[in-house]
């Protein structure tokens, strides 16, 4: 009795650490990171995860000439820290190297209320439950292409979405909205955006690591919640990601539904 309240004091310990650990990401003049309220839930995604993403290689604003866009550099991090497949949402018709030229398409698709067409389209959303999409903001709003995605896919809606990407200033909150515009029962989740001036600082890997802890989908997060659910012999062993061992330390299940640290 006396090993077991031992054990579990130190469980709750464990459990006090990982949570201060997860500071919200905040509104930060290095990074130019903003953290934005996406709804009600925080930690309550399920299921497989994707990523949909657009992003713009070329000349980027206070950025200069770019081989991979900045919203890819955030697809980066968010593939590496988290459990994800990727879809990229590419233009049928690319867009220009220049800033400028791009600027003038891009108002002209506003204007027009214009659906660029998309190369390929990914036929397998149902398999995914918990989505991020995300992309830059160009003038304060998502580029037009990202309609043309949605109008494909009403299937998003009642999926778990979480909005992200890249800005100059304005934030990414945007992106809510348009979901929120097509996707009314669907569950948005916190999102996050960071200025393309910035995101290739390491300091932005760190923001987009917090914020994926907390929201509880990165990669040891998913480890955990995989451990609690899978059943399990009583005293076998798991490593931090999930798969069984001999080692002296891991999570131990108990009754299929408790773990400890030993």
């Amino acid at each position: 009795m006396k090993k077991l309240l031992t054990i579990t004091l130190a469980l709750c310990a464990f459990m006090v650490a990982l949570a201060c650990g997860s500071n919200d990401p905040e509104v930060d003049g290095m990074t130019g990171a903003t953290e934005q309220t996406g709804g009600d839930g925080e930690g309550t995604t399920k299921g497989k995860m994707l990523v949909v993403y657009f992003s713009r290689a070329g000349e980027n604003w206070q950025v200069g000439v770019v081989e991979r866009g900045n919203t890819a550099i955030m697809v980066d991090y968010i593939k590496e820290l988290a459990d994800v497949d990727v879809f990229e949402i590419v233009p049928e018709v690319a867009y220009p190297q220049g800033y400028e030229d791009t600027k003038t398409v891009a108002t002209a698709e506003f204007n027009n209320n214009a659906r660029p067409a998309i190369k390929t389209d990914i036929t397998n959303l149902a398999d995914y439950q918990t989505i991020f999409i995300g992309g830059p903001i160009w003038w304060a709003r998502p580029p037009m292409i990202f309609r043309t995605f949605f109008e494909a896919h009403p299937e998003l809606d009642g999926k778990t979405i979480i909005p992200f990407g890249t800005h100059g200033g304005s934030g990414v909150g945007s992106y809510k909205t348009l979901i929120q515009e097509y996707f009314p029962n669907a569950t948005i989740l916190k999102s996050l955006g960071i200025s393309g001036e910035s995101i290739r600082d390491a300091a932005s890997k760190t923001t987009v690591e917090s914020w994926l802890k907390k929201l509880g989908v990165d990669k040891q997060s998913t480890a955990i919640q995989s451990i609690r659910t899978r059943t399990a012999n009583s005293g076998r062993k798991y490593a931090l990601n999930g798969q069984p061992t001999n080692g002296l330390s891991g999570i131990y299940i108990q009754d299929n539904k408790k773990f400890f640290i030993r």
